[in-house]
C-alpha cells in the first residue's frame, strides 16, 4: 500500500474512532445526573480520546491537539470527585462482602450509608453548579466539532507506531520509578502511563494497525490490561482508605473505626 493510501485509510478510521468516542462522551454526560455509570463512561471516553490524540499530535498539529486536550483534561478533572466517590462506594461494598467478622460487617453496614450520603451531596453540588450537566454536554459537543476539523487524512500507521514506542518508553520509566520508590504518587503515575498504553494498544487494534513492538513480548494488550487492573485495585483501596479517614475525622474522638481493608490485591506483575 502506498504511503498516501495508508494515510487516507488510517486517517479515516481514526477520525471515525474519535467521532465515536466524542459521541459516547456526550451521551454519557446526558445520563450522568441520574445514572452513576454516566460519569464513569464519560471519563473513559475522555481518556480514549486523549490517548488517540496523543498518538497523532505531531501530525495533526500540536497547537490544535493541545487546545482540545486541555479542555478534555479539564472536563475529566471536573468529574474526578464524583467518580472517586463511586469507586469508594463500590470498593466498600466489595470489602464488606469479604469481611468474615460479625462486628466488622456491622461497622460496614453503618458506614456505607454515610459514604452514600457524601456521594449524594457531591452530586447535588455538581448539579447545582451545572444543572443537568448542560454545560458539560456543550463542552463535549464543542470538542466533537473541533475533532472533525483536524487533518486526520495525514495520519499514517507509521506515525501511530512511533507514538506507541514513545508511550512504551514513558511507561517503562514510570514503572521503574514506582518500583524503586513505592511512593503513592509514583504508583499513580505508573498506573496512568500503563492505562494510556493499554488504550493506545486497543486503539491500534480497532484501526487495524500492527503495533510493531518487535522484541517486546511482555508489552501486549493482555499483559498491559492485567497490570492496569492490578494497579487499579491498589488505587481503589487507597481511595477508600482516604474516605474512611475523612469520616473518622468527622466523628467524635471516642468512636474509632476498627476496620481492615481485607480485600487483597493479586501480586503486581510489571511489564517485561
Amino acid at each position: 500500500m502506498s504511503p498516501r493510501a495508508d494515510a487516507s485509510r488510517t486517517g479515516e478510521r481514526a477520525a471515525a474512532l474519535a467521532a465515536g468516542d466524542a459521541g459516547a462522551l456526550a451521551a454519557a454526560l446526558a445520563i450522568a445526573p441520574v445514572d452513576p455509570t454516566g460519569v464513569h463512561e464519560a471519563r473513559k471516553s475522555v481518556r480514549r480520546l486523549r490517548s488517540l490524540l496523543a498518538m497523532g499530535r505531531r501530525v495533526l498539529g500540536r497547537d490544535a491537539v493541545d487546545a482540545i486536550d486541555d479542555e478534555l483534561r479539564a472536563l475529566a478533572r471536573d468529574l474526578s470527585a464524583l467518580r472517586d466517590g463511586q469507586v469508594v462506594m463500590e470498593t466498600a461494598r466489595q470489602v464488606a462482602d469479604e469481611a468474615d467478622d460479625a462486628g466488622e460487617r456491622a461497622t460496614w453496614d453503618a458506614l456505607r450509608p454515610l459514604l452514600a450520603e457524601r456521594q449524594r451531596q457531591r452530586l447535588a453540588d455538581a448539579l447545582r453548579e451545572d444543572p443537568g450537566f448542560v454545560r458539560r454536554q456543550a463542552q463535549a459537543h464543542r470538542q466533537a466539532e473541533r475533532l472533525q476539523q483536524l487533518p486526520w487524512h495525514r495520519l499514517r500507521g507509521s506515525d501511530l507506531r512511533e507514538a506507541l514506542e514513545r508511550s512504551v518508553r514513558r511507561q517503562a520509566r514510570a514503572q521503574a520509578t514506582a518500583l524503586a520508590s513505592g511512593a503513592v504518587d509514583d504508583l499513580h503515575e505508573w498506573r496512568r502511563r500503563s492505562r494510556r498504553l493499554r488504550m493506545q494498544l486497543s486503539a491500534l487494534r480497532k484501526l487495524h494497525v500492527r503495533p510493531g513492538l518487535a522484541g517486546r513480548g511482555g508489552v501486549s494488550l493482555r499483559h498491559v490490561s492485567r497490570l492496569v487492573d492490578q494497579l487499579g485495585v491498589l488505587q481503589d483501596l487507597a481511595l477508600l482508605s482516604q474516605a474512611l479517614e475523612a469520616l473518622e475525622q468527622a466523628r467524635p474522638p471516642s468512636r474509632s473505626l476498627p476496620l481492615r481493608l481485607a480485600r487483597t490485591p493479586s501480586p503486581i506483575q510489571p511489564l517485561a
